[in-house]
């Protein structure tokens, strides 16, 4: 298992590296939270004290730039691609494969996030410098955001696998992707820290997987979460990710049966 596992990473990071002049193209694309950042910057420059709602100018540029870092960690595209195989046909050779065909997307994605890591870094110093931006120096942050980090990516990577997999039923499954990355940017913290939102969304938003995939880790790196926080978001990630396993599970089952292209 570890041989296949070795091979099969070596395999899809070979693959990634080929696009490593589009993985920063993407990474440049997804800049929606350093919009926000000067949004915000400038609307805290305005008010009174300086601060909104405890945050002021620097603190905003820190979490901002700490929500475009972990965001370039959960990136998920499974769900295109699912999309595509199924209604071309050319998930057929997949199934011939003796090993899920979800496990060489899973690793793909992996291995993208080592050809990313180096210019993500580089541009995250870039921008922190320009902003003003200042990460915590709590040393037990980063390495507990990077467990959520990962926690999240398996719960995102699952849920729109399974939303892929609704192309076995209907002519395009990428607009409950669109609709799910909706939920995901919103309570994610995408736009705002969840703190500015409603009472009532923060209490539907808290007991959902998403403010704990990209704004809690982004509030740990800003220095804005505590330890314990960090210890229930990550029990709620971790129960979302084993019902996200056998939704993925039961759909996929279903799914094969439904499937009917030439060679299925």
């Amino acid at each position: 298992m570890i041989r296949k596992t070795r091979v099969l990473f070596a395999t899809r990071f070979a693959e990634m590296a080929e696009y490593r002049a589009e993985v920063i193209i993407w990474m440049l694309s997804g800049t929606i939270s350093l919009v926000m950042m000067l949004v915000w910057m400038a609307q805290a420059a305005a008010a009174p004290g300086g601060q909104i709602g405890g945050y002021d100018g620097s603190e905003f540029a820190t979490y901002f730039l700490s929500v475009w870092l972990v965001g370039q960690l959960l990136v998920v595209w499974v769900g295109w691609e699912l999309d595509f195989m199924i209604r071309q046909g050319t998930l057929s050779p997949r199934l011939l494969c003796p090993m899920d065909p979800m496990w060489a997307e899973y690793a793909a994605h992996v291995a993208e996030r080592f050809v990313r890591i180096g210019p993500m870094l580089v541009l995250l110093a870039i921008f922190a410098w320009l902003s003003g931006a200042s990460f915590t120096r709590e040393w037990w942050a980063y390495p507990v955001a990077l467990g959520l980090c990962i926690l999240g990516f398996t719960c995102r990577f699952l849920y729109e696998y399974s939303l892929g997999l609704l192309a076995f039923w209907t002519e395009s499954s990428t607009a409950f992707s669109e609709v799910a990355w909706l939920l995901y940017a919103a309570l994610g913290g995408l736009f705002a820290p969840l703190a500015f939102y409603p009472q009532w969304v923060q209490n539907i938003a808290v007991w959902t997987p998403f403010p704990y995939m990209l704004g809690l880790p982004a509030q740990l790196l800003a220095g804005k979460a505590t330890l314990g926080q960090a210890g229930f978001g990550a029990l709620i990630l971790f129960g979302w990710v084993v019902l996200f396993w056998f939704v993925r599970l039961a759909v996929w089952r279903l799914g094969l049966k439904k499937y009917g292209a030439v060679g299925a």
